[in-house]
């Protein structure tokens, strides 16, 4: 591989789509976002080997009478070149990223309003911005962040007005919105730990006085994913399997009313149940088979596009065994590709 290739700047670069590609083109050709022409020129040569970046041939000094064809060549300019390169390309990221965020940008311009003592813009966004976010069905920890922060903002505004009205609404909604993100980012902690407790050798995480703590401030607060995580602490011993099928129904019940975040938590935690159930003997391995088909839909299974070799041997044996052969053989189709390239062969000639 050319040394070029091995550069921050093209591994950035090869983890661009196309779309993100062109984007960063025109991202250079902006004055307001790139002077250095030189850069234009650069990404204009490297992006011809996109995505693969192979080329022996491909020097630094070639590649700088290509970028630079009036100067004389110097291994520190084109170094510099690449690393102005890398750093437009994290710029470019941090755009993209921001220019997705609405509540980050609404955030931000209300941060502006107020100190430019437009209160009433401010008030009028914020008030806007609240409904737009209260409206939602389905919120996820971001859109609950937000509503703390502008309930926040509302409440501590340098304007007294609204903090000294009757009823002190925007103090209990930023409270409200305070409890909901300590309770539902803490239950996942505590699940975790009990999970690796179970799981792990050498792990014996104390979670019975976080627990207690938890359920204090959880009680009277109404969640769907809330509910989920009391079902799921509340397991007994003595009764595991009545409630895991309890606990099973309940999520396959209101997986449309979690977001996206708490549909993976879940699943991922009732599928360890599962395989926990399946190992003791209590349980079938074909009742794992319709929660790894959702798992499958929902992405959750593939961790950056990869398939694990005990997570595609589990689903091809728990689909033999229920005799669904017509899925198996659609499985191993679609999914053999996403093992890592040193087991695939094995698997799809074991499968």
């Amino acid at each position: 591989m050319s040394a070029i290739f091995s550069s921050k700047f093209v591994r950035l670069l090869q983890t661009f789509d196309e779309a993100e590609l062109k984007a960063f083109d025109t991202w250079l050709q902006s004055p307001w976002c790139n002077t250095n022409k030189g850069l234009i020129r650069l990404l204009g040569r490297l992006k011809r080997y996109h995505p693969d970046f192979e080329d022996a041939k491909l020097t630094k000094e070639k590649l700088f009478r290509k970028v630079l064809p009036d100067g004389k060549f110097s291994d520190r300019r084109m170094n510099n070149l690449m690393s102005e390169g890398y750093l437009a390309a994290e710029k470019f990221l941090i755009f993209q990223r921001f220019s997705r965020n609405d509540g980050l940008q609404k955030g931000l311009l209300a941060d502006e309003f107020q100190s430019r003592h437009l209160d009433e813009w401010f008030f009028r966004d914020a008030e806007h911005e609240i409904s737009r976010l209260e409206e939602k069905e389905v919120k996820d920890w971001e859109g609950h962040l937000d509503l703390f922060r502008l309930y926040r903002r509302i409440y501590h505004h340098p304007n007294q007005n609204p903090r000294m009205q009757p009823g002190g609404s925007p103090i209990v909604k930023m409270g409200e919105q305070l409890d909901l993100l300590y309770l539902l980012e803490k239950a996942a902690v505590i699940n975790e730990k009990i999970s690796r407790n179970r799981l792990l050798q050498g792990e014996n995480h104390e979670v019975q006085s976080e627990l207690k703590k938890w359920k204090a401030v959880s009680e009277g607060i109404r969640h769907p994913s809330l509910d989920l995580y009391r079902m799921r602490f509340a397991y007994a011993e003595e009764n595991r399997i009545a409630q895991y099928w309890e606990l099973r129904s309940t999520l396959l019940d209101s997986m449309g009313q979690l977001n996206e975040k708490e549909q993976k938590l879940h699943l991922l935690s009732l599928l360890n149940d599962t395989m926990s159930f399946i190992k003791s003997g209590q349980l079938d391995i074909t009742e794992c088979l319709p929660l790894y088909q959702l798992g499958l839909k929902m992405g959750v299974l593939l961790h950056q596009g990869k398939l694990t070799r005990n997570t595609y041997t589990t689903i091809v044996a728990a689909s033999n065994t229920k005799g669904t052969f017509e899925f198996t053989a659609h499985f191993i189709k679609t999914y053999t590709k996403h093992l890592d390239k040193k087991i695939r062969a094995d698997c799809s000639s074991w499968a």
